[in-house]
């Protein structure tokens, strides 16, 4: 019979830059260990990484993938194939190109308006036709506010826009105005509940909460409506049973909770906002490891 004393043994995926996790996973780490998991930090891209003797792989800060978003996947695909992942390779295909924005709005959810373009240059345009008379301009793959622009489309001509690598494409979305005037409210769910929520708002005239460009983060409670506005958001993308996510969201002009981002690939899980979360991904991680650990070990 598979041994259930067996610790399991886990990998929590991050990068070159983040080679011992950033600095809010660390209580996750801890936490882990605690519960009698061999835990460690591994870098996503090193040759040498033997996936296959892990229980469970989670990935938390991996986050130079946008560079390299084509190798990131298939990376993801060799790892699932010989050991547990987290999250699903489903889930993180669906989610690392931010399209799945467009393919929401075009099914009517409660999202922010999304077009898809090759090129930046046609941001303007796509702006202009849907009568947006600011449209912000993001990479369709990327985190961390990089490469992130607020674009007016009045004027006799286009505005500068950023470059990114080549063949990359991008997101044209409508500015929210109250970004600025209320902010952000993102939602992290752990083991498909949800756990605590945190208020994100820019410094000044930036649109960009990240606290790297200056934004403010700061606990709050999270509102039956903010539940009910993630819970949707999970049932619409089918990631109600993956191991963590978090939802972002922005109201508009009429006070609606609009999607701004679902995050289930590598999100920031704001433990330092909710320090027994990590505890909780930690417990759950373990349990999900451990029928693995069991039946490897039988």
């Amino acid at each position: 019979m598979p041994d259930a004393t067996v610790p399991p043994r886990i990998a929590c995926v991050t990068s070159t830059r983040l080679p011992e996790l950033c600095e809010d996973d660390q209580p996750f780490l801890d936490e882990l260990r605690l519960r009698g998991a061999r835990a460690e930090p591994v870098v996503w891209d090193d040759p040498e990484v033997p996936w296959a003797e892990y229980d469970g792989v989670v990935v938390r800060s991996p986050w130079d993938y946008p560079d390299r978003p084509a190798e990131f996947l298939r990376w993801y695909d060799r790892v699932a194939s010989v050991t547990r992942i987290h999250n699903s390779p489903a889930a993180v295909r669906g989610n690392q190109h931010k399209g799945y924005l467009a393919d929401l709005w075009k099914a009517d959810a409660p999202v922010i308006p999304t077009v898809v373009v090759d090129d930046p240059s046609e941001a303007v345009a796509v702006a202009r036709a849907h009568k947006w008379d600011q449209a912000v301009l993001k990479p369709a793959t990327g985190l961390g506010g990089r490469r992130v622009t607020l674009l007016t489309a009045s004027g006799d001509g286009p505005p500068p826009v950023p470059h990114g690598p080549d063949g990359a494409q991008w997101c044209v979305q409508p500015f929210l105005p109250r970004i600025r005037e209320e902010g952000e409210l993102s939602l992290v769910y752990i083991d498909g509940r949800p756990s605590h929520a945190v208020l994100k708002q820019p410094s000044g005239r930036d649109i960009r909460v990240h606290e790297g460009h200056g934004g403010r983060h700061m606990p709050m409670e999270p509102t039956a409506e903010l539940v009910d506005a993630g819970d949707a958001v999970l049932a619409a993308t089918g990631t109600r049973d993956e191991l963590f996510a978090r939802v972002d969201v922005i109201r508009d002009h009429r006070g609606r909770l609009l999607l701004c981002e679902l995050d289930v690939t590598s999100p920031c899980l704001y433990f330092c906002h909710r320090p027994q979360a990590a505890g909780d991904l930690a417990a759950a991680t373990v349990a999900r490891a451990t029928v693995r650990a069991g039946a490897t070990a039988g």
